[in-house]
């Protein structure tokens, strides 16, 4: 059995074991009503073991980093992927994808170039864009509203 995410709010301090599943949702914590934000461990790794679950199987929309760990592009564009993850939690779930550690992944998408963008909704690739992209374009490809 799963046993999920252990958040704790920053509020408050109160842990909160969350499912695998409502990770991309806004949770709030029980005790106070603050939202529950893993900041220091967002954006969350997907590989292709759990692809499927992570990514096919999320009601959230989904934005998905593909990056290579020999990629300079890929290591500016860390900072703003870090950020963006913070910024959308609860409105979609943003994910990285180690190219070279998961080739299957790669392959099944064509994935050839990194840094590559992969937008989700209902497990449905919406897009797929090459380089790094800001917050604002893709929140708008997902159909999300403003950003704060």
């Amino acid at each position: 059995m799963d046993s999920g995410y252990l958040l704790q709010c920053a509020a408050c301090g109160h842990e909160h074991r969350v499912a695998h599943g409502r990770t991309g949702q806004a949770v709030r914590c029980g005790a106070c009503g603050a939202p529950l934000i893993r900041g220091n461990c967002l954006p969350d790794d997907v590989t292709d073991a759990d692809w499927e679950r992570e990514v096919l199987g999320s009601r959230a929309p989904v934005i998905v980093v593909v990056w290579g760990p020999e990629c300079p592009v890929c290591a500016d564009y860390e900072v703003s992927v870090g950020q963006m993850a913070i910024r959308l939690y609860g409105e979609a779930r943003v994910l990285r994808l180690n190219i070279e550690e998961n080739p299957e992944t790669a392959r099944r998408y064509g994935i050839e170039g990194v840094p590559m963008v992969l937008l989700f909704r209902d497990g449905r690739l919406l897009a797929q864009l090459p380089g790094p992209r800001g917050e604002q374009g893709l929140r708008e490809a997902l159909g999300l509203g403003e950003g704060h």
